[in-house]
């Protein structure tokens, strides 16, 4: 559980569902939130993030380690 919050994928999947939120109840109460200048500021964020250590970023290899790792463990 604790490296899922240390995955970019997940940081931006979660930022991505709270603009969702957001969009949706600015369509409630009348604002709008521009999707550019949200997407501009969860990157920049994220970036940092990445650059301070506290989020990694993932390549290709440990893509593949963590999907062997899965397919490993449902064959057991």
């Amino acid at each position: 559980m604790k490296d899922k919050f240390k995955s970019y994928s997940f940081w931006t999947a979660l930022s991505g569902a709270v603009v969702v939120l957001l969009q949706a109840l600015g369509k409630c109460f009348g604002f709008s939130i521009e999707s550019d200048i949200v997407t501009g500021i969860i990157m920049a964020i994220a970036g940092i993030l990445v650059v301070f250590g506290v989020v990694s970023m993932p390549n290709d290899s440990a893509k593949q380690n963590e999907e062997n790792e899965k397919t490993d463990i449902e064959n057991s």
